[in-house]
């Protein structure tokens, strides 16, 4: 699978402030962004690395913005933890 990681992302940055978490990881496109971790740390946390990894599945499946567009709508719908998208991503962490 083709990925990138970025360290010290701001869009983490903000992600953990809205989700008042001390460390995030997020997804856009093939990027993970991580905020206060490391590439290291991140990739040895195999379940945190299989869920993101999820989510980059899920882009390519839908497509950037057809995907942004249904992860906002399913937040707003069901809350961030029942959002479709995160339950299909925590199965995957197993």
């Amino acid at each position: 699978m083709n990925y990138r990681i970025k360290e010290k992302s701001f869009l983490a940055f903000i992600a953990a402030k809205k989700l008042k978490a001390k460390q995030v990881a997020m997804v856009i496109g093939k990027t993970i962004h991580l905020h206060n971790t490391s590439e290291e740390e991140f990739l040895n946390n195999r379940r945190w690395f299989k869920h993101e990894l999820a989510h980059i599945e899920q882009y390519k499946k839908y497509g950037l913005l057809k995907f942004l567009f249904l992860y906002l709508w399913y937040s707003i719908k069901y809350g961030y933890y029942n959002n479709p998208f995160e339950v299909e991503a925590r199965k995957a962490e197993e």
